[in-house]
């Protein structure tokens, strides 16, 4: 088993399994020229031996092998790690056998006499695909401890000094059970921080419930609160467990609680004080232990004053009030949360998006983001899909294409799926219909290359001379 270069990367290291000794060194020889550790073998067994103690770029392996084929060898590879290239080399009347291999999973299939030109090309395709699932990877465990290391405050991002002093307060918060009244801008994070100060404190092995008073219609409140039993209003077929005895010796979050219809104010008030909630169409109080958590994006000092929000109740609500700065005050943070984003983005994905550019920070750290952190994410993922593309190009192209595009309003599927149906069919005109030329310079296999053809339907026929 001849070895070149040891200390390449994996990301450079090839495995050549043929047991034809002749074309095994010839290939060999000519990987190694290149510049590319190679690892041969003649035997499919001794390969998959070694395949469980190295990380290989890409296989090139023939497909007739006694005592286990080629295919036998795909799918054992497969089995190992899915997402490894490999190249099949077949023999002129072996192409089914070839297209059966691209069926089951082969990155590509080359042709003996193998072509050194087109192998060193196909390994290109195969090694940056392979390049791109081991970044991943590694994002991907990179993300993952990132997300460990930030489990007390879930998903709470920031170095911001504004950001270390919430972190201390919610664990000082977290260790009482009087009521916290949560202040912050929309899409500051005021769920996140309610559930960091449930987790972090000892009611963390009960159930935290969030309730949206804004998305509730007031006649359901009382219902969803307290409870019902079976016949106590039409309609009620069946005893109903409310949210305060669902949440009981939990945490009971109620958030954008200015929209709590003033009428049911005075019994939160009752039940913050008496520890107990009586369901309607029962006389029989039961007892609650829930912790409430409430959460406004609102001046209750102002609400007082309108008379639409109890002011007793605003007292006892905030016994330990907690406040989240904007995203516009702690613009530091900004790069850290764009990143972490990005890599959120990304995890799981076969492909991901590079780092932006420094100027596109740059950018982003100028936005005031009114939607704060929330909008921040969206405008992530957006970039992440659609590309990092600068604001004001982004105007002037939508100008551009409103104009010379009346068609600018389909989904986002069917106009990517057209604009990547123009790119192929003008690279087919460029290489007269070639496919081999044409796979070359849109960098993707044969495979890949004959799946968007039939989901595109592009009819090859008419980019070929004669």
């Amino acid at each position: 088993m001849p070895t070149h270069q040891e200390n390449r990367p994996a990301e450079q290291r090839i495995m050549v399994v043929d047991d034809d000794r002749y074309l095994l060194m010839a290939i060999d020889q000519t990987l190694a020229l290149n510049g590319y550790a190679v690892d041969t073998f003649a035997s499919p067994i001794e390969a998959l031996e070694q395949l469980d103690k190295k990380e290989y770029a890409a296989v090139v392996t023939d497909i007739k092998m006694p005592v286990m084929d080629g295919l036998q060898f795909l799918n054992h590879v497969k089995a190992v790690d899915r997402e490894l290239p490999v190249i099949m080399i077949t023999g002129h009347g072996d192409i089914a056998l070839a297209v059966t291999a691209i069926q089951g999973g082969a990155y590509d299939f080359l042709q003996k006499p193998v072509d050194e030109d087109v192998l060193l090309a196909c390994l290109v395709r195969a090694m940056e695909k392979r390049r791109l699932v081991l970044e991943n990877r590694r994002l991907s465990l990179s993300l993952a401890e990132q997300r460990q290391d930030l489990t007390r405050f879930y998903g709470l991002i920031g170095n911001h000094p504004a950001m270390h002093r919430l972190y201390d307060i919610i664990k000082a918060v977290a260790a009482e059970s009087d009521p916290v009244m949560i202040y912050g801008e929309t899409g500051t994070g005021k769920e996140l921080v309610a559930r960091a100060i449930h987790e972090t404190g000892s009611r963390a092995g009960h159930p935290f419930v969030a309730v949206n008073m804004g998305a509730m219609p007031a006649e359901m409140m009382e219902s969803e609160f307290f409870g019902h039993l079976k016949g106590a209003f039409t309609g009620a077929i069946q005893r109903k467990i409310g949210k305060f005895e669902y949440a009981d010796e939990g945490t009971l979050f109620l958030d954008e609680i200015c929209s709590l219809p003033v009428a049911l104010q005075s019994k939160l008030l009752r039940v913050l004080e008496e520890k107990t909630i009586t369901p309607l169409g029962s006389n029989t109080p039961i007892p609650v232990g829930a912790r409430i958590i409430a959460a406004t994006n609102k001046d209750l000092e102002q609400e007082i004053a309108r008379e639409t929000f109890r002011q007793d109740l605003y007292f006892r609500l905030s016994v330990l009030p907690v406040r989240i700065q904007p995203l516009r005050e702690r613009k530091e943070d900004i790069p850290l949360l764009v990143e972490f984003f990005r890599q959120e983005y990304s995890y799981g994905k076969m492909q991901a998006p590079p780092p932006f550019s420094a100027a596109t920070i740059r950018r982003i750290c100028d936005n005031p983001w009114p939607g704060n952190v929330r909008e921040l994410r969206n405008h992530v993922r957006r970039l992440c899909i659609l590309g990092s593309i600068e604001p004001n190009e982004t105007k002037e192209r939508g100008k551009k294409e409103s104009a010379a595009e009346p068609e600018n309003d389909l989904p986002l599927k069917i106009y990517m799926d057209r604009r990547e149906k123009d790119y192929i069919e003008a690279s087919l005109r460029k290489n007269g219909g070639q496919v081999m030329k044409t796979c070359s310079q849109l960098a993707i296999s044969r495979k890949s290359f004959y799946d968007k053809i039939n989901r595109l339907a592009i009819d090859l026929k008419s980019f070929r001379a004669g």
